[in-house]
């Protein structure tokens, strides 16, 4: 008996140890690793809480970047100055001037500090310190970059207000009919219809224009302005020839369906009538 006892849990054993690996293979294992950064500061009041409540609103959340993505240090301790050593590469707060190299570091975003420093802005930042990245896209709540995040107001602190609203309403004149063109190649996404070619052309063109942006030069965005609207009034056209067709082909196919069952309602019909008829006849012919 002890030895059956022995050899069930033995089995046992060895199926945990290979079944437990499975279920967190395949089902993921919820256990997330404490990051004390946050731990710490949720716990704080005033701006250093605020920071991790704006952080959790923001597309860096999002994706999964946390804090020491950004200002280094060492979230797996929970320690607050050994957190913050040296060693860990902590940078903390950076200085107004220092922020586009701080968020434009490789692996980040470096091609938008490379565009900065062709405009005028990047002199400006050297000298007073704006405008700097986080005047526009904010420092812990970072949105995904869309013209929602930029308004004359932003501009007009240093431009006119007559020059901020053209140089804004031209960069969503354009943002906008991009987004057009995104909806009609999602559109064609979802109806499996080929669209590799015009995928590709839509992401170089969007690269290109948030890429030039950054430059922020009214004669650069004026410029870029009429390449961008030659290569939307293309892809429009492709698309919307395609799109017709798709919705073609879809009528066709409705009224075929319409017609295939009116064709079987009128069989099924024609069938029953018949079947009445030869029943109604056999019963005549029964009672003679």
């Amino acid at each position: 008996m002890k030895r059956i006892y022995t050899i069930i849990f033995i089995f046992t054993i060895v199926l945990l140890t290979f079944y437990i690996p499975f279920v967190q293979k395949t089902m993921g294992d919820s256990s997330h690793k404490k990051n004390y950064c946050i731990e710490c500061h949720i716990k704080l009041n005033g701006k250093p809480r605020a920071v991790v409540l704006e952080w959790e609103n923001s597309i860096h959340a999002k994706n999964n970047l946390e804090c020491h993505i950004c200002h280094g240090g060492n979230p797996d301790v929970d320690d607050a100055k050994a957190a913050k050593d040296k060693k860990s590469n902590f940078v903390g707060k950076p200085k107004k001037k220092d922020i586009p190299e701080f968020c434009g570091r490789e692996g980040c975003h470096d091609q938008a500090l490379a565009q900065l420093k062709k405009g005028p802005h990047y002199n400006s930042v050297l000298k007073i310190g704006s405008p700097n990245c986080v005047d526009c896209h904010g420092d812990h709540n970072i949105q995904q970059s869309t013209y929602h995040i930029i308004t004359d107001k932003t501009c007009s602190s240093c431009h006119s207000v007559e020059y901020s609203r053209e140089l804004v309403n031209s960069i969503i004149s354009i943002e906008k009919n991009i987004e057009d063109i995104e909806k009609s190649l999602d559109y064609m996404n979802e109806r499996n219809v080929e669209s590799k070619d015009m995928t590709q052309r839509y992401n170089e063109l969007k690269s290109y224009f948030h890429q030039l942006v950054h430059i922020f030069s009214k004669q650069e965005i004026d410029f870029t302005k009429k390449l961008v609207e030659v290569e939307i009034e293309y892809l429009d056209k492709e698309l919307q020839s395609k799109i017709a067709s798709i919705k073609r082909l879809d009528l066709i196919y409705i009224l075929t369906s319409a017609f295939s069952i009116g064709v079987i309602i009128t069989f099924t019909v024609y069938i029953a009538l018949i079947r009445r008829r030869r029943a109604k006849i056999q019963k005549d012919f029964q009672s003679r």
